[in-house]
């Protein structure tokens, strides 16, 4: 399996997520195919998690937003 990033999942677990994501998707298609397209224009790609893990920016930096605290 191509890791691009480590959520802490074995690739079997990974497997099952990624199973059980695309029967779900499978099912919005078949009942809202405009929401099914929507959500597959938001789906970040390979190339746009690479270029989010290496950005400038400290990903650990928090900043104070309503009084709540959010991690970037």
């Amino acid at each position: 399996m191509d890791k691009i990033y480590d959520n802490g999942l074995t690739d079997e677990q990974q497997k099952k997520v990624d199973d059980a994501y695309e029967n779900l998707m499978s099912k919005v298609k078949e009942i809202d195919l405009r929401l099914y397209e929507k959500l597959r224009a938001k789906e970040l790609s390979a190339e746009d998690v690479f270029k989010l893990m290496h950005t400038k920016e400290d990903k650990r930096m928090t900043r104070i937003v309503d009084d709540q605290y959010t991690l970037l």
